[in-house]
């Protein structure tokens, strides 16, 4: 092959091997092809994880509403005994992330039902009362 031909091929191997710049090209869209692969692998493995995330906190909020509902139901008791005042239906304490309502507070002798809720989270409690 002489020095013409290989300026005009790029190459003194001929086209048939490519050029320098094909390979490169080649190796690029590998590349690219196995990062999106990776991206994809990595998208499926946190997925789950962040569902099980998601539980968690909301087992979290479920458990803090319980044990507000029950925190009513304390005031409610202390209330009925003379040592705190007794809450009007419908009166709300809010402490924090955390909400005590109390939704329907006898007169003397029935049914209380005192209403704990945090996030998205809501526990109701009910208490008779004689």
């Amino acid at each position: 092959m002489n020095a013409k031909q290989i300026k005009q091929n790029g190459s003194a191997y001929g086209s048939a091997h490519g050029s320098r710049n094909d390979r490169r090209g080649t190796v690029l869209v590998v590349i690219v092809v196995v990062m999106a692969m990776l991206a994809l692998v990595v998208a499926g493995a946190v997925r789950p994880v962040r569902e099980e995330a998601d539980l968690a906190t909301m087992r979290v909020e479920t458990a803090r509403a319980f044990y507000g509902a029950e925190s009513g139901g304390v005031i409610l008791m202390n209330a009925i005994i003379g040592r705190a005042q007794m809450p009007i239906e419908g009166d709300e304490i809010v402490l924090g992330v955390q909400r005590i309502g109390f939704m329907q507070v006898p007169g003397e002798d029935g049914v209380a039902i005192v209403e704990g809720t945090s996030g998205d989270a809501r526990r109701r409690v009910e208490f008779t009362v004689r």
